[in-house]
């Protein structure tokens, strides 16, 4: 039972308003604004963090159409939150004390954003337009970076810093690399916010975290809360955000979370989730934002997910880019892919304990099959490789998920 006097809900709700928060129908540019904020990692065996938390969601969504969506329709940008991310370009202004944090960082390291070298950067980019590190700067190495994470160019580290602070933003990619610009050539008009203070750009950073989640405990680990700020400074930022209206403090069965009111609303009905259609099957991404709290997954719905991309072979259990596997609001499976040449090859498949291979339940070969094809279709996979430990039923789903229907 849902009670909104004292806000405390079962972890069935919990579990029934993160799934209606994030997988309600919608298009594209309803869930950029739902999220507020998708994760980007390179990382692409079946597509790219923001393909597989996009095709999760969006109908018919076919890998890389968040490049059309963030660099020609400019419903997205590249900016920094959890990690590296895609934000609406309309919140750029919240970025401020990510620029700031970020351009300190950079000047304790040997790299001033404000020095003449970094100016000249700016300057080369206003005058010739778009362009990517290989075209900037100087291109000698430098022997004392040598090892470094972004290589041994001092100019390539000054971009870096440049865009970190918010000098310089992608204006597009090329091979995942960005082509840097001016915000002002890259922002639309009206995404400034120009009377905005810190605690303003904080409320919004913090509210906007837990708006991607759904639902977000206080307690989540650092990485999951990852803010120019510190918790302390956060936990005042977000009293500041309840009493605003804008943050809901929760206790589901004894844990504190925090939510939105607009996920809170979700409870209430969803047009198209009376609660009687079939449940679907839909397979994660491994940083979706769902997945971001995995304490609270785990408390939640009983799921246990490591990532192990980052791990040596020899110490993974699941393998390399895992997918949680999501069956209405259950997670019934995870599996390790990677699709090549229009390939798809399922590497393992592992089943929850509670699901019996030989004997799947009602609905559940139907909903794999379905999703299958969604998911070959996004691929653009014609050609399919499948692991041991499917079981009959769920192989054979997959098997059929290649005929057209």
């Amino acid at each position: 039972m849902i009670s909104r006097q004292g806000f405390t809900l079962t972890r069935a709700d919990a579990r029934r308003l993160l799934v209606r928060h994030h997988f309600r129908a919608s298009s594209l540019a309803t869930i950029v604004r739902r999220l507020g904020t998708i994760q980007y990692d390179p990382l692409a065996p079946v597509g790219t963090n923001p393909d597989l938390v996009l095709q999760a969601r969006v109908s018919g969504y076919r890998q890389g159409e968040w490049q059309d969506a963030a660099y020609r329709r400019r419903l997205l940008v590249d900016g920094w939150d959890k990690q590296a991310s895609l934000i609406q370009p309309e919140e750029w202004w919240a970025q401020a004390p990510f620029h700031r944090w970020f351009a300190r960082r950079w000047y304790q390291r040997g790299v001033d954003v404000d020095s003449p070298e970094a100016r000249n950067l700016v300057d080369q980019v206003e005058r010739g337009g778009p362009a990517t590190s290989l075209e900037l700067g100087d291109q000698r190495a430098d022997p004392a970076l040598r090892g470094s994470w972004y290589g041994p160019k001092r100019s390539r580290h000054l971009l870096k810093a440049l865009w970190d602070s918010g000098r310089l933003m992608t204006h597009h990619r090329i091979g995942g690399r960005h082509a840097y610009d001016l915000p002002e050539r890259v922002l639309p008009q009206g995404a400034g916010m120009p009377d905005a203070t810190q605690d303003d750009a904080l409320q919004r950073l913090v509210v906007r975290r837990v708006q991607a989640a759904g639902l977000l405990r206080p307690t989540a680990a650092g990485a999951v809360w990852s803010l120019p700020c510190s918790r302390a400074e956060r936990d005042r930022i977000a009293v500041r955000a309840i009493a605003a209206g804008e943050l809901i403090e929760l206790d589901v069965e004894g844990v504190r979370y925090w939510a939105t009111p607009a996920a809170l609303a979700v409870l209430d009905g969803v047009p198209g989730m009376s609660g009687f259609e079939e449940p679907e099957v839909r397979f994660l991404a491994p940083l979706d934002p769902l997945m971001w709290d995995r304490g609270g997954v785990a408390q939640l719905f009983g799921f246990d997910y490591v990532w192990e991309v980052y791990k040596p072979q020899a110490e993974r259990r699941w393998g390399y880019y895992v997918l949680p596997v999501l069956w209405g609001e259950r997670f019934v499976a995870r599996f390790d892919a990677k699709c090549q040449q229009g390939t798809l090859t399922l590497l393992a498949w592992h089943w929850e304990s509670d699901i019996q291979p030989a004997r799947l339940p009602d609905g559940l070969p139907e909903a794999l099959r379905q999703a299958a094809r969604h998911f070959l279709d996004y691929l653009g996979a014609t050609r399919l490789v499948l692991p041991r430990g499917l079981g009959r039923e769920a192989r054979r789903a997959w098997q059929e998920s290649r005929i057209k229907t």
